[in-house]
């Protein structure tokens, strides 16, 4: 069975070398399509550093717990300590967090957990989400 997820991905921390390596990746998960990438203030966090942002969706046979575990194991593998209780609220070389799985039934939903610093990134990617819909 093959699953669609929106995802986000940022990091503060070396974001150019670390999206690279992350992206490279990804792409050993399942298919993926980017949105542009974009610098955003950082939210919910205490730094001067910038993020770097992207959304991206993923076509593949892992499910939701699955390809979470897959991105803590990325973001690990480029340098962030999962272990900290705090390290949410530290800078990092990259945070890869499933908005929600696309599916027939309520794709609404998974659109509405994009943060609103993202929404401009969404819109090229509804469009792809959408020709997937119409080739399945």
């Amino acid at each position: 069975m093959s699953y669609v997820f929106l995802c986000s991905m940022g990091a503060n921390l070396a974001p150019e070398q670390n999206f690279a390596k992350a992206r490279e990746q990804l792409s050993r998960l399942g298919h993926t399509t980017y949105s542009r990438s974009a610098y955003t203030q950082p939210v919910a966090i205490d730094t001067d550093k910038q993020f770097l942002n992207a959304l991206f969706l993923i076509e593949t046979e892992l499910d939701a717990v699955a390809l979470k575990a897959a991105f803590n194991q990325i973001e690990e593998s480029l340098g962030r300590d999962r272990s900290d209780p705090l390290c949410s609220q530290k800078d990092r070389p990259m945070d890869i967090d499933i908005l929600g799985e696309l599916n027939a039934e309520d794709n609404a939903t998974a659109w509405q957990q994009v943060p609103d610093y993202l929404q401009a990134m969404s819109a090229s990617l509804k469009r792809v989400a959408e020709q997937m819909e119409a080739i399945a």
